[in-house]
């Protein structure tokens, strides 16, 4: 922890003058998003650039962090609630961020029959899209930053900054959410890479030299989650003949 405070102090006066450069092209922008009614804080309320059209939301506080160019707009909105715009511009004298409430909307939606397993799909304005929930456990969300933090953001922010990388707890849910995603590929892996599968492609029957072949196919053979199934299939033939030559190689020495 000591060294990654004292590197990012380091890094300080470089990032300073490379934020001197570019503080007239990017502005901080933190925003603090509640419903009007009863001042909640609205998560996952959605944050759109219209000059980059990229999309963000706000965390389970409302609060949503990030650097824009001056002369952008965003638009935030969330389901069941008006739009409103504001200009990044504003943010310059906003040291401590902007507070900003949207007001509830009723929306009339035609009368719909829907059968088991089917998705309901209500019929919204167009510019209200529905937003996928996002995957990440609420308990493994970042208290920072909403995603990694560009270097401005030690310059503006770098007490944030510095709790993002030096906090254990931090760490500890990026770890997390790194095993998860390494599970969920290992889990489409299965599915097409696994013992029946060996034992189809080899035609081996159950035994010492199928266990063998699986042993030998997971030491050579890498395979992720983006493999297409029936090239993997090849693969595993493939090194096959491989396995039987240094087996055959064996036998004759």
């Amino acid at each position: 922890m000591m060294r990654l405070t004292v590197l990012v102090l380091l890094m300080l006066p470089f990032c300073w003058a490379h934020a001197q450069d570019s503080l007239n092209n990017e502005v901080w922008v933190k925003l603090f998003v509640f419903d009007k009614t009863d001042d909640r804080p609205i998560e996952n309320a959605q944050v759109i650039s219209y000059e980059t059209m990229q999309v963000f939301a706000t965390d389970s506080m409302g609060t949503f962090r990030n650097v824009f160019n001056p002369s952008d707009s965003l638009k935030v909105f969330g389901l069941g609630y008006e739009a409103r715009v504001v200009k990044v511009a504003r943010f310059k004298t906003m040291s401590e961020g902007m507070e900003l409430k949207l007001a509830r909307r009723t929306y009339m939606i035609r009368s719909v029959d829907v059968p088991a397993k089917q998705e309901l799909h209500l019929h919204l304005p167009e510019d209200i899209k529905m937003r996928k929930k996002s995957e990440t456990p609420m308990a493994l969300r970042s208290n920072a930053f909403a995603s990694k933090p560009p270097v401005l953001a030690a310059v503006i922010n770098p007490v944030s900054y510095v709790h993002y990388y030096t906090s254990k707890k931090e760490r500890r849910k990026r770890n997390a959410i790194k095993e998860i995603s390494k599970a969920k590929d290992q889990e489409k892996i299965n599915v097409f890479f696994n013992r029946d599968v060996i034992k189809d492609v080899s035609r081996y029957v159950e035994g010492e030299k199928l266990n063998r072949f699986i042993v030998y196919c997971n030491v050579n053979l890498k395979v992720t989650s983006r493999d297409n199934p029936m090239i993997v299939k090849q693969r595993i033939h493939d090194l096959l003949k491989k396995f039987e030559s240094e087996l055959q190689a064996r036998k004759n020495r």
